[in-house]
């Protein structure tokens, strides 16, 4: 794999079909170790935008990069160093499922030990070994899904890019799913996950991209292990509600006599926040989230318009 810190960047991308532009200009970055969400209703342009970083799709106007490299430049720098899981993985029928991780890999430049070793690692990981003299036309939506994973895999991108990667999985493999890419993401690569389930997103993600109508109207940090809340007192008991609060080790910004902003630890929900207060005869008059919860957030997106882009 490369030395540099494996980094995607999308400079001003753009994608027309047709005369019809797809995906208007957009700018995106991922570092070593995010993992972001890619969201958008049917239509709003993720599979464009997976695409067109995977490198399967040119752009009509900008560039990609990959670790500082222009993918229209370089393009078998996406071979060596991006992984991609399309929404329906893309196998040879007529091979068994030990064929098509080899046929893969060979690809990629793997020979020997080299993939071998990753091959059957993981066979065994996803609970493919059973089925490794099976053809891939026999196979379930789950089980071609685990096996397009595990080509993804295989030689162990810098960047992995996944359309939908939880369909056909049980709640077991689905799992199973999550440790092995948070286990990808610690080990330094970045990673992209379309989905439309918002619980697969704060489970896994770093950060979200929202897309609507073939624009990104969304990029901002996950942050799944904290809450925020903006809390409005009586007039003048803003300074009594910061001792109050000292043993929840609250994070409290005062915005004036009435209204405060506290930032508690994901173990501390508004229910205790709002014990906490009372119990400290404090006069509790509201209590509503600082920031707005990610569902709410996308709903407001998709509500915006009716138009799609496909």
């Amino acid at each position: 794999m490369s030395s540099l810190p494996p980094r995607l960047a999308l400079h001003a991308v753009s994608r027309r079909r047709a005369g019809r532009m797809v995906l208007k200009p957009t700018s995106l970055h991922l570092a070593a170790g995010e993992v972001l969400g890619l969201l958008g209703v049917n239509g709003a342009g993720k599979t464009t935008t997976l695409m067109l970083m995977a490198s399967v799709l040119a752009p009509s106007d900008g560039r990609v990069e990959l670790n500082g490299a222009d993918l229209g430049e370089v393009p078998q720098c996406a071979r060596r160093h991006i992984g991609y899981l399309p929404e329906h993985a893309p196998l040879w029928p007529e091979l068994t499922v030990r064929e098509q991780l080899d046929a893969h890999g060979a690809l990629r430049g793997l020979r020997g030990a080299a993939l071998n070793a990753p091959r059957d690692t993981l066979l065994l990981r996803l609970d493919l070994a059973p089925l490794a003299k099976r053809l891939c036309a026999q196979l379930s939506l789950g089980q071609r899904q685990r096996v397009g994973l595990a080509c993804a895999l295989l030689h162990q991108p810098d960047v992995l890019i996944l359309d939908e990667p939880g369909t056909g999985l049980d709640p077991v493999q689905t799992e199973n799913l999550r440790v092995l890419l948070r286990e990808r993401a610690a080990a330094g690569a970045a990673i992209v996950l379309s989905t439309h389930l918002l619980a697969e997103v704060t489970a896994l993600c770093t950060r979200v991209a929202i897309l609507h109508q073939g624009e990104l109207r969304h990029d901002a940090p996950l942050h799944a292990g904290a809450a925020a809340w903006r809390v409005t007192l009586g007039v003048n008991q803003a300074e009594p509600a910061r001792a109050a609060l000292s043993a929840l080790a609250a994070a409290i910004e005062i915005e004036d006599a009435q209204h405060v902003r506290v930032q508690l630890h994901h173990d501390a929900d508004a229910a205790l926040l709002a014990r906490t207060l009372v119990g400290a005869n404090l006069a509790l008059l509201g209590l509503e989230p600082a920031t707005p919860p990610l569902a709410r957030v996308f709903m407001d997106i998709a509500a915006s318009g009716s138009e799609r882009a496909a």
